[in-house]
This record gives C-alpha cells, structure tokens and sequence, in this order.
C-alpha cells in the first residue's frame, strides 16, 4: 500500500499535504484543467503573510522563529481553492533582505506573480527587487495588492496607486488591476480570489510532452517512510512506481509515492505541486537545489553560455571573470563570469556571458536565473541560458562563438545551425543533440537537416550525425594525402591504421570522423582495407626503379619453382650480389600482403598458379581414394614429410581441405 508523505506542521509549508494513507480518505485528485504557482511577493511587514492566511487558510509562518520576530524566513507553500473549483499553490516569500536567498528560491518558476504593497509604507527596497525578480523568472502575469487600506485615507490610496502605477510601467504587471485589500475586511480576499483564478486561466499551455524535471525545494525524512522531496514540476510528468534520476550525481530511484494538495495521486504534471517518496534514497544523499529527471533526458553541466542583463539600479555591475552567486531553480552556485564583449558590464547593460560554475548543475536552455554579488544580500542582474557547453570560450574563437549565440538569442535556428556547422569543423551533430543544447525543438533541426543534406551542403551518416559536406571532403582529402605519403615513405608497409591516422592528422577530427571519411574512401575505391588497416589500391607507383626489379625477379623465380616452395634464405644465395637477404624477405611479405604469392606457416612461398595446380593434383586423388596423406605428397608433388606437411596446412587454412587425423578430406565433399 502506498505511504503517507507529509504530516500535518509540514502540510502548512508544502502545498496542504497532510498525513494520510494514500487513497484513503484523502480520495484522488482530479484531473485539473490547470496547473499554476502564484507568488506572493514584496518588502517585510506588508502583509504577505496575512494575506495567504485569509485566502487560504494556511498560516505559512511556521517556524518558531518565525513566530517570535514576526516575519517570514522561508519561502512557505499552501494551497488554494479557487473560485473555478481548481486548486493551485501559493508561495509566501520572505520580503527581508536578510533571507534575499529564500525569496528568490521561491519566487522561481512562479506564473502568477502577486506584488503587495503596503498603502501606509508604499513601494520599498524589496519591492523593486522582487519586482525584478519576478522579471528575470518570467513571471507571467500577475497583479498588485495594495495592502493595509485601512491604515491610510483616500488621498493616500490615491497617491500609492499612482506610485505603483509608475513602478510597474513596461513590466508584466503594466495595466493590470491593482487591488485592494485589509485584514480587517476578510470580504475583499474574494476578489483577489477571482484575479487569481483569471490569471491561472489566461496562462499558457505547459510542456507536458518533455522529459520529467523537478528542482527540489524541500527535503525530510519521516519515520517509516523514508525520504520524502517536495518541489514543482516544471516540463512532463510523473507516476506512481516510475523511475527517476537525481542530478547532478546520477544516481538513480524510483517513485513509490506521491501527493498533491493533501490528495494522493498516481501522476502529477507540468505546473503542479508534489511530494515525492522516494525509495531507498538516503536522506544524506539529497538536499534542495538537486532536480529530479527523467533517467537518461539531462545531463548536469559546469559550464553555460547565457545572455544576461545588469540591473540599471544596481550600485554595481560586472567585472570580467568576477565570481558571483547563481540562483537557479532552486540552487545557489557560485561562478565566475566571463565576459564575451568586454572587461566590465555596467548597470542597465546586458550581453554576453560564459558561467562557469563552482560544482555541476542539472541546466537546462532557456532556464531563467539570477545573479547576486558573493558578499552582498541583493540581485544586480538575470539571465537566460542560451546553451549548455563543454568548451572554454577563448576570444579567439569568439567569431564562432557569438554569432551562434546571438542567434539562439533570436532564436534563429538557421542562423544558428550555420555557425554550429562551420565553427565545429570536426565534430557531427544529430537534431536530438542540438535540441539538448539548446532547448529548441528537436523536429526543428531535423527538417533543417533533412533539407540541407538534400541540397548536399550537409552529409549525413546514420546514427552519427550531419556534417558540413566540404569539411567531410577535406578530411577525406587529407587522409588521402597522409596514407599516400606514409606509403611513399615507407613502400613495404603492409598498411595504416585508424589510430595512426588520427595522430598524424592532430586536427579537430576526431577518431569517429576520420573512421566515417575512411568508409566514403573505401566505398569510392581510394582505399581498401587490409590486415586490420587500409592501404591504397595503387600503392605500387611508390616503389622505386631498384626494388621494382627486385619484385620482378622474385615473381620470375616463384614461377620457375613450380610447385617447390622456396625461401628469402634460397633466392638470395642465388643473388647474393643484386640484393641482401632482410630487403628480399620485406618484399616477399609484400608480395604475400598483395596477394601475389602464397605464404606457407614456414614461411617459405609458392606462386599461385603452383597453388592451383597443386589444389588440382590433390583433388583429383581424393576423388580417387576418398583422402590424401602427407605420405601422398612424395608422389603426387615431387617432394616429401618436409615441404608435404606445410603444403597441407595451407590448403587447409585457405579452407580447401579439412584435416581428420592423419588424413584430409576435401572441404566441400559430402558429410565434411
């Protein structure tokens, strides 16, 4: 039976999940037409708080401490019930800058973003800054709520609407109601109720065919039960009893429960609220900040390529590789900031940037993210991660390099395909990893691909990737050129191997490459494989006038032996004078290696019309007396035991004969 997640203390701060034997009680939760986070956000002591409490119920201060100075520290979580009969989350975040990194761990992924504002304070320090917060995260509507209405008169309300008015000029909160609201007029919480219940509606579909993804927010173990994660799911879905990967360290789990909102349920989507119980994970293995996955769909990364913008309000800007904080999803990464145009990036500027984190992180393209400075408790800029990467950026690729940003910025596939291609000369790409890389849609660059092999700029090799189809062509030209040289340099060699190519070329090809480009060679007969290498079908041009000569001599004498096989030690006793002994045993191995001699296991050597009409003679006995002997050979070829044997081994290694005993049997007569 399914387990119980939160109990009661703990449902006050996750989304309502109370202690109960799930799908007991508790019943199922309904599908829901919509999924949707709504942050409550703005300085201290406006009101954040109390107002969650009259629109849900739920006191989110949980904390004793909490209890005793009156605000918030952490980012507390409750459900409410809408007017539409929907059910949403609600996140309460703290609005004192001292716990600035709670705040923005909850205000992200947030698509209602809710901006309260005391009518008797107005706007304040953290007002301005969770506004910018909310920006960064893309937020996707929202409103104001001006609290404490009833601390101030009319002229004043008046003057903190205009004030507002003008604070959210240009942002997602532009022209969007402002509401009004007092604890001590629980019947305005209705309306604020219906604004919420608009807004969840008037937001866009979420990305629930992706893979699974979950940053986790939360992290305890109860009795029993083990450990228990709580967070938003942020792209696809996830089910009952359906294995899960923990990043950044792999490690893989499963589900063995789940509950939204107090409900068991056997699957949660893109935009809901969940705990998970995971199975057999220890508590000391996870904590706030990892993400759960979908095994195999992300990998974690120490390196992102992002576009960033500088607060114009911010008392500081960005020095180039200055370390900062990074707070993405729900995790707090120190980095280094490397500038792509310049030594420093003011306040109100933007470009490009390379973060190189401190420790690996499960990023994602297109993921929002805020930097603050290492000592100090506020936000001076946010981004957007256009790739993840591998590679160092150096200013002497930058030419590569920026375009191909620029243009994920743009969103740009052509753009960007472009200058993936012609940048990486040595590398292939498939449309799923590009996708990976960027966040864009993978049927995207597929058809682009697709389109651009048809036009032949591209060449494609199944399960591999495309290529630009002129760097391919000048891969295959230098590997023609390099077998080329070593076989000039060194005729007798019986070939090149793959490794040995890959060391001599010492460019951006890597070995998987360079083994396509020898395939195309050998289908287009510039190069046949040879004894666990290639070699060039010409290869003969590169011998010189000397050995040529010595070659013709040898294959005059294999004629002239017959069927006596001869050794380099018996040809060069004859021609002691023209040659020496090691050249004349390199050029019969040639020979042999070119199939122009046969090599017996003594390595003595017949010709292969020898070898013919030896296969004849034996065939012919066999035909006659069923097998031949080694004792058979004395009369059948001119010699006996001494050169029998080894004649024998070869016709049966060559799988002419087979070898029963002491005698062998032709390989294709009956029964063998």
């Amino acid at each position: 039976m399914p387990l119980p997640l939160i109990n009661t203390q703990i449902a006050q701060k996750t989304g309502g999940v109370r202690p109960s034997i799930l799908g007991r009680k508790a019943g199922r939760c309904k599908k829901m037409e919509h999924h949707a986070t709504i942050g409550f956000a703005g300085h201290v002591d406006h009101g954040k708080t109390t107002l969650v409490r009259c629109l849900t119920g739920v006191d989110t201060d949980r904390k004793r401490e909490e209890k005793l100075r009156g605000m918030s520290i952490e980012a507390g979580v409750a459900p409410v019930a809408l007017p539409s009969g929907c059910r949403a989350a609600v996140i309460d975040v703290p609005g004192h800058t001292d716990f600035l990194k709670n705040a923005i761990r909850g205000l992200n992924g947030v698509d209602v973003g809710v901006l309260v504002i005391a009518a008797d304070d107005g706007v304040m320090p953290q007002t301005r800054e969770h506004l910018e917060i909310l920006k960064f995260f893309n937020a996707h509507t929202g409103f104001v709520v001006l609290s404490k209405v009833d601390l101030v008169d009319e002229e004043t309300l008046a003057l903190a609407e205009l004030e507002i008015r003008e604070l959210v000029e240009g942002t997602f909160l532009d022209h969007q109601p402002v509401y009004r609201f007092s604890a001590r007029q629980p019947d305005l919480s209705h309306v604020i109720l219906e604004g919420i219940d608009k807004a969840v509606h008037a937001l866009p579909a979420k990305k629930r065919d992706m893979p699974f993804r979950l940053w986790i927010d939360q992290v305890r173990s109860l009795p029993g039960h083990g450990t228990v994660v709580s967070g938003t799911v942020c792209t696809g879905n996830i089910q009952h009893n359906e294995a899960i990967e923990l990043l950044p360290q792999g490690q893989k789990t499963r589900v063995r429960s789940l509950e939204s909102h107090a409900r068991s349920v056997d699957q949660a989507v893109a935009g809901q609220r969940v705990g998970l119980n995971l199975h057999r994970l220890s508590l000391d293995h996870v904590r706030r900040g990892m993400c759960l996955t979908t095994p195999g769909a992300f990998t974690a990364t120490q390196m992102i390529n992002a576009d960033i913008r500088v607060l114009a309000a911010a008392r500081i800007g960005i020095k180039n590789r200055q370390k900062v904080k990074i707070y993405l999803g729900t995790s707090v990464i120190v980095a280094m900031v490397v500038l792509m145009d310049s030594e420093r990036m003011g306040p109100g500027e933007g470009g490009l940037v390379q973060l190189r984190l401190m420790q690996p992180v499960a990023a994602v393209p297109g993921d929002a993210f805020v930097i603050a400075p290492m000592n100090l408790n506020t936000v001076i800029a946010g981004g957007r991660i256009l790739e993840t990467t591998a590679e160092k950026y150096r200013k002497v690729k930058s030419c590569h390099i920026r375009p191909a940003l620029e243009a994920l910025s743009s969103q740009d596939i052509d753009a960007y395909l472009h200058c993936v291609f012609e940048g990486a000369q040595g590398s292939l790409f498939t449309a799923r990893q590009l996708a990976a890389k960027t966040g864009l849609p993978s049927s995207a660059f597929e058809r682009r691909i697709n389109s651009a092999v048809q036009k032949g700029e591209l060449a494609y090799f199944k399960g591999k990737g495309a290529i630009r189809t002129a760097h391919l062509d000048r891969v295959k030209r230098d590997i023609r050129t390099l077998a080329a040289d070593a076989f000039k340099s060194e005729p007798l060699r019986n070939n090149i191997s793959l490794s040995e190519m890959a060391e001599r070329l010492n460019d951006e090809a890597g070995i998987d490459l360079i083994e396509l480009a020898v395939e195309k060679l050998c289908d287009e007969k510039q190069l046949v494989r040879h004894q666990g290498g290639f070699r060039i079908p010409d290869d003969r041009a590169f011998l010189d006038a000397n050995r040529q000569a010595l070659i013709d001599k040898l294959l005059a004498y294999a004629r002239e032996s017959g069927l006596v096989p001869f050794s380099a030690d018996t040809f060069w006793k004859l021609n002691k004078e023209a040659c020496n002994k090691d050249e004349v045993t390199q050029l019969l191995n040639y020979l042999h290696s070119r199939k122009k001699l046969a090599r017996l296991n003594d390595r003595r050597f017949l010709s292969f019309a020898a070898v013919e009409e030896i296969k004849g003679r034996v065939a012919r006995t066999i035909a006659q007396s069923g097998f031949i002997t080694v004792g058979d050979c004395k009369e059948l070829l001119g010699y006996g035991r001494w050169g029998g044997t080894h004649v024998l081994d070869y016709l049966n290694s060559v799988g002419f004969t087979v070898r029963r005993g002491n005698r062998h049997y032709l390989k294709e007569a009956p029964g063998i």
